[in-house]
């Protein structure tokens, strides 16, 4: 592409720059279009009120402010209207003051040397962008008309769509026709309550939404189930411990009920053997059922004694029986 020197503003280019700000509507700079040639300078760029020998014109495709009194003028072309081939060397903008105003050439740069090939449209060649900083100070009746007809670049669409996922509000006008926003269906905010939740609705109109407390039933249908509530009902039959060892463990429900297992050590024949639990019950008010891990003699005789929370005693009155038992034990 052609190398250009920054851009220039003519004699009538700064009186429009400085007509527009008075902020006047009629008075608006508005840039219109880029036109670009062939031509070589040969006088000064304030008196130019034309290109020297304009080639192609090319609408505005995009405009954005930037910093230190910077408008960034983009313009997209192609060579689809270029009949003959030509050296790019030049390049100007043009604009008008308000709607009604005459077109005239606001800024001017040329190339010199440093020229690229265009080739006519029998050569086709891939969208080209072409950017222009055009500075207009601190005033801010400028704007670009944009020409929807020119092709859109694929940067330009990548950072189309990049601004629009970023948007927090990007179908904003879509989702208020699809829900009547001041009706009392719609919840414009949901927060905490003492007493559960409170939904302010779309008429500003407020309703608390109860908890629903352990003294939970079926017609509770219009409450709201804390953290809290939610444990204690499913805990009525949830496990909230365990050890499932085949040697010895347990499992413990969080109403307190817990099912314990394991073996002991060898009976040595008088006296009994001890069993300790993998873990302790509350009291001695708890069931336990044992049985001979050997059948070695006739053990119709197990006796079990409950000694204390965290382990019991067991015994066979044949004090022939030398090997171990296997207990269950349930309580809380």
């Amino acid at each position: 592409m052609a190398q250009f020197p920054g851009l220039s503003l003519t004699l009538q280019g700064n009186k429009m720059i400085l007509k527009s700000a008075t902020g006047r509507a009629d008075d608006r700079l508005i840039i219109t279009k880029a036109v670009i040639g062939d031509g070589q300078l040969t006088k000064s760029i304030d008196s130019l009120t034309s290109l020297v020998n304009p080639k192609l014109e090319i609408g505005l495709s995009n405009v954005k402010e930037v910093t230190n009194g910077q408008m960034q003028l983009q313009f997209n072309f192609d060579n689809k209207k270029v009949e003959t081939g030509f050296y790019w060397r030049e390049v100007g903008i043009y604009g008008k003051n308000g709607d009604s105003g005459q077109e005239k050439l606001i800024g001017y740069s040329n190339a010199s040397g440093l020229t690229s090939y265009i080739p006519d449209k029998t050569n086709a060649i891939p969208m080209q962008r072409l950017l222009i900083a055009l500075g207009v100070g601190d005033n801010p009746n400028v704007k670009g008309l944009i020409d929807l007809s020119t092709a859109v670049t694929r940067e330009q669409l990548d950072e189309s769509i990049k601004a629009h996922n970023s948007a927090t509000n990007a179908h904003q006008d879509a989702f208020n026709k699809k829900l009547d926003i001041s009706s009392n269906q719609y919840a414009k905010s949901i927060v905490k309550h003492n007493q559960g939740l409170q939904v302010t609705k779309g008429d500003n109109s407020q309703e608390v939404i109860n908890f629903i407390t352990s003294n939970y039933n079926d017609s509770d249908i219009n409450k709201v189930l804390n953290l809290g509530t939610l444990k204690g009902l499913l805990g009525q039959g949830a496990i909230v411990a365990s050890k499932l060892d085949s040697v010895n463990g347990y499992v413990k429900f969080v109403n307190g009920f817990i099912v314990q297992w394991g073996i002991t050590q060898s009976d040595p024949g008088a006296g009994g053997a001890t069993f300790n639990f993998p873990i302790s019950f509350k009291t001695t008010n708890y069931i336990a059922i044992a049985n001979g891990d050997q059948s070695v003699v006739n053990l119709s005789g197990i006796a079990t004694w409950s000694n204390a929370p965290n382990y019991m005693t067991i015994d066979n009155t044949d004090s022939r029986y030398i090997g171990k038992y296997r207990v269950i034990a349930m309580g809380v």
